[in-house]
C-alpha cells in the first residue's frame, strides 16, 4: 500500500479519483455525480446495522437490474454497433453504482468488488476498469475518523505520536487506509489504520449472508455451507487485527535476504495496535502504475520470477497460503526489487493441511492418478473416489491438472496465455454451476490464492522458469 505520492488535500485527492475512473457517457459525462458519491463516502461512517447493509445492498440490486432493463428497451431496435455502445454504457453506470456502494460499506463487501477487479477477461472491462480501484484508491475517510481511531488506541492525537503525520491518505482499500509519516528517530513509514466499526460490518455481512442461503437448509450441503462461512468470518476477522498482522511481517521479512530483491517492511512494535500498523514506506508503484510504464518484457519476467520465488518461499518456509493476492498486495519498486504488504489474509495451514496441500503436487509430478483421486475424494469430504460421480472426479481432476500445468513446464511459462488463464476460470465457473462445492474450508482460501496469483501474473503478462524455481524452493527436489 505504499507508494511515492505527494500531500493532497480532500478535494485534490476526490478529483484525482474522479478524473481516473471512466464516467457515464450517457447521464454524467463530466462525472459530477461521481465526484458527489466520493466526496459523501468520505464524510460518513460505515454502516454497521445487519437491516442497514441488506437494505443498501438490495437498493444497489434493484438500481443496477434497473439500469440492465433500460439498456434491453433502448437497444432492441438499434444496430450492432449502438447497442455495444448501449452495453458498454450500461456496464459502466452499473460499476460506478457498484463502486459507490461498495466503497461505501468497505468490510467483507468490497473484497467482493476487488476479487471482481482482479478476474481480466471475466468481467466486463467496464467493471474490472472501474472496480480497481478498491484495491487501494478508495474513498477515504475524513480524517477526523482517523483521529477518533488513535485517540482510541493511543490516547494521543496523530501528530503526537509521530515526528509528522500526513493528514491525507495515499491509499485506501476494504479495512482501513494508509498514511505517510515520520518516526521521531527519523524513519520515514507508513501507517495503516482501520476504518471504524469495520469488525462489526462482518458481523452483518456474514450474518446477511446466512440468512440469504437459508434456503439451502435442506440439502446435504448446508452444514458444509456453514462450516466454510463460519471459517470465513474468522479470516476476516483476523485480518482485523494488526497486531497479529505484524507478527507475520516479521516472519516473512526473515525468510528473505537482500540478494532475493524482495522486501518485506519493517514493522514498529511501539506504534501498533489492533487497529493501527506501522511500516516502513516503501517507494514505488502498484500494478497499474507499472504497467501504465509500458515496461519491456525483461522486466515483467522479472517481477514475475520474484512473485513466484517469494509464494513457494512462503509455503514452503513457513507452510503459509497468502490467501488474498491482489494487486493492491504488492510494490513494483524502481530498482527492480519487488515489495510485498498486507498479510493480513494468510492462511497458516495446520499439519494435516500442509500435508494435503503438497499431496497433489506430488500425485501430479509423479502422474500418479490413483494418489490424485484420493486427494480429491479427501478434499470434497468424500471419503473415497467411488464416492463421487465420474463427471465430479473429472472436473476436480482438470482443476488440479490447470493449476499444476506451470510446475510440469520445461523452460520459460507465459502466464499472459490467456487461454491459460480462461481454462481454470472456466473449470470453477462450471464446477460452481453444478454445485460441486462441498469440501473443506481450506480449499475455499486454496482456490482463491490459486486464482489471485494467475490472475496478478496474467495481468503482468510476464513469463519464468516456474519449474526451476519449484525445484529449487520446494522439499522435494529428490521426489519429482
Amino acid at each position: 500500500m505504499q507508494v511515492e505520492q505527494k500531500s493532497l488535500s480532500d478535494s485534490e485527492q476526490i478529483k484525482q479519483l474522479q478524473d481516473r475512473l471512466p464516467k457515464d457517457c450517457d447521464s454524467d459525462s463530466a462525472g459530477l455525480h461521481l465526484a458527489s458519491v466520493v466526496h459523501t463516502i468520505s464524510q460518513k461512517k460505515i454502516p454497521v446495522n445487519s437491516f442497514a447493509r441488506v437494505w443498501i445492498l438490495g437498493s444497489l440490486q434493484a438500481k443496477v437490474t434497473a439500469g440492465y432493463l433500460a439498456y434491453w428497451m433502448t437497444s432492441r431496435f438499434k444496430d450492432t454497433e449502438e447497442k455495444q455502445q448501449l452495453k458498454n454504457e450500461a456496464h459502466l453506470s452499473a460499476a460506478l453504482k457498484l463502486l459507490g456502494t461498495m466503497g461505501y460499506l468497505r468490510g467483507a463487501v468490497m473484497k467482493v468488488g476487488q476479487m471482481l477487479a482482479n478476474l481480466p477477461d471475466v468481467v466486463p472491462d467496464e467493471f474490472s476498469d472501474v472496480l480497481a480501484a478498491l484495491h487501494f484508491e478508495a474513498p477515504p475517510m475524513h480524517y477526523s475518523l482517523v483521529r477518533e481511531v488513535f485517540l482510541d488506541e493511543f490516547g494521543r492525537e496523530p501528530e503526537e505520536v509521530f515526528a509528522f503525520f500526513n493528514q491525507k491518505s495515499f491509499a485506501a482499500a476494504s479495512l482501513g487506509q494508509v498514511h505517510q509519516a515520520r518516526l521521531h528517530s527519523g524513519e520515514e513509514v507508513a501507517v495503516k489504520i482501520q476504518y471504524p466499526g469495520i469488525a462489526d460490518t462482518i458481523k452483518s455481512d456474514l450474518r446477511n449472508l446466512r440468512i440469504l442461503l437459508q434456503p439451502l437448509c435442506l440439502t446435504n450441503d448446508w452444514q458444509n455451507t456453514l462450516d466454510k462461512l463460519d471459517d470465513i468470518e474468522q479470516m476476516l476477522f483476523m485480518e482485523t487485527d494488526y497486531e497479529k498482522e505484524a507478527d507475520l511481517y516479521r516472519k516473512a521479512r526473515n525468510i528473505f535476504t537482500d540478494s532475493d530483491r524482495i522486501v518485506v517492511p519493517k514493522t514498529y512494535d511501539d506504534y501498533c495496535t489492533k487497529r493501527v500498523l506501522t511500516m516502513d514506506y516503501l517507494c514505488g508503484s502498484h500494478l497499474d502504475g507499472f504497467l501504465a510504464l509500458e515496461p519491456s518484457q525483461e522486466i515483467r519476467d522479472n517481477y514475475t520470477r520474484l512473485l513466484t520465488m517469494a509464494t513457494f518461499r512462503m509455503f514452503y518456509q513457513l507452510h503459509w497460503l497468502p490467501a488474498d493476492p491482489h494487486p493492491g498486495n504488492f510494490i513494483f519498486m524502481g530498482d527492480g526489487r519487488l515489495g510485498i504488504i498486507d498479510f493480513g489474509c494468510t492462511l497458516i495451514l495446520s499439519d494435516e493441511e500442509w500435508l494435503l496441500a503438497c499431496e497433489p503436487i506430488k500425485a501430479i509430478s509423479k502422474s500418479d492418478n490413483h494418489r490424485l483421486d484420493l486427494v480429491i475424494a479427501k478434499a470434497c469430504l468424500s471419503g473415497n473416489p467411488e464416492n463421487m460421480g465420474d463427471d465430479h472426479l473429472e472436473s476436480m481432476r482438470q482443476g488440479f491438472h490447470w493449476f499444476m500445468e506451470p510446475f510440469q513446464h520445461e523452460g520459460l511459462f507465459d502466464f499472459g496465455d490467456r487461454d491459460h488463464f480462461l481454462k481454470g476460470i472456466r473449470n470453477i465457473v462450471e464446477m460452481t454451476r453444478k454445485r460441486y462445492t462441498r469440501s473443506m474450508p481450506m480449499i475455499t482460501w486454496s482456490t482463491r490464492f490459486a486464482l489471485g496469483g494467475r490472475a496478478v501474473c496474467y495481468r503482468l503478462k510476464g513469463r519464468c522458469d516456474f519449474r526451476k524455481i519449484f525445484m529449487k524452493e520446494s522439499a522435494y527436489e529428490g521426489e519429482i
